[in-house]
Parts: structure tokens; sequence; C-alpha cells
């Protein structure tokens, strides 16, 4: 069973040490985050892959950026990558009281986030890209390889299994391996595994 796409989400940012919504804004890496940039290339040494795509904001391009210049390819931007908005709440701390409310829209999916938009919106402009990008890397001999937020895996998720899971399972700079069997896709940590059972990443 081989890979058909992995899926990295981007480095360390300050925001991500505050612990803080990040939303849509476009934020750089920090030190931290520039050394998992370069542990990807050293963890995807010997592997070949079709396309790298990423996201827009910078966080995402710097992570992909090393790898893509040591496999000598172009990184393809893909605009509908970015993260969920979470509006008014961007820059807010992850407090009980701000994530209880990130999970009422989550609940309420056609209710637009103050400042931002609605759970169904998201969805609308990520989920295409998503299943664009899976076909490719199935139907190729190379799998493709993705930069992106935590807010996106969590979506990659829900299509997958047909249901929300309520964090990223891999921390900054992790790596997801999406496969596909006899039972459908799965969706596999391989690098920065999660053990936190509690953490809600809406927008990371």
């Amino acid at each position: 069973m081989r890979p058909i796409a992995y899926w990295v989400r981007h480095g360390d940012t300050d925001l991500n040490d505050q612990n803080v919504f990040r939303g849509d804004e476009d934020i750089d890496l920090n030190a931290r985050g520039r050394d998992q940039a370069d542990k990807l290339v050293k963890f995807f040494k010997h592997h070949k892959f079709a396309r790298i795509y990423s996201s827009d904001r910078k966080r995402v391009r710097q992570t992909m950026l090393p790898l893509a210049k040591d496999k000598g390819m172009r990184m393809i931007i893909v605009n509908n990558l970015e993260s969920l908005n979470t509006g008014d709440f961007t820059n807010f701390p992850k407090s009980k009281e701000n994530v209880a409310a990130i999970q009422w829209y989550s609940r309420h999916p056609d209710v637009m986030i103050p400042g931002g938009e609605s759970f169904n919106a998201f969805r609308e402009r990520v989920d295409p890209v998503l299943w664009k990008i899976i076909k490719y890397g199935e139907e190729g001999d190379r799998p493709t390889i993705v930069g992106v937020h935590g807010s996106i895996l969590k979506e990659l998720h829900r299509l997958l299994y047909g249901t929300q899971i309520p964090k990223a399972r891999v921390e900054t700079g992790g790596v997801e391996a999406v496969f596909r069997s006899s039972h459908g896709y799965e969706a596999i940590p391989i690098l920065g595994a999660k053990d936190s059972e509690d953490d809600v990443r809406p927008g990371s």
C-alpha cells in the first residue's frame, strides 16, 4: 500500500507558541519552525514526488521551500488552502470560552464567524482542492506533498472519515500520509504525532 499524498502541517510560529487563534494572519516561521522545515528535507531525502503544493501563506511557503529546493522542483501555490478565517477571534487566546465559541460555529456551519467565514464557506473553497490533490497522487506513480494549516488537516479528516475530528493530529512541522486500501482512505501521522487529546486548533 503506497502513500497517495503527504500532508505537512506548517512549522512553528510565535503565535503558535502563544496559543492564540492564527486564522488568516500571514506570519513568518520562528527559529523552531525553520528547524522543522530543515528536518523535512532530511525526512524525505530518499522520496520522490509528483508535485509539491503549498498554501499561499508565508509560514507554509517557508516550511515547504527548503524541500522544493532540495528536490529541484517548483512549488505550486494554491490560494484556496488558507486556514479557516477566525475573524474577530484572530490573535485572541484559546481560552475555554473562545474555543467553545468557535465550536458553536462548527456546529452551526452556515453562520459566519464575525469578521471571518462560516465553516461551510471554508469547506466549499477547500474540499475541491483536497480531492484534486488526492486524486492526482492516486492516479500517478508518485505521491503529492502539500503544505497546509491545522484547520486544513482537520477538514481532510472530515472528508476521509465522514466525521469531525476536533484536533490536528500532528504538531507543527508534522506529517500525515494518506493511503487508500479496500477499506477506503486513511490518514496516518508519520512525523510529529500529537499526544494531546484536548487540542482544538481551528485557526492554525
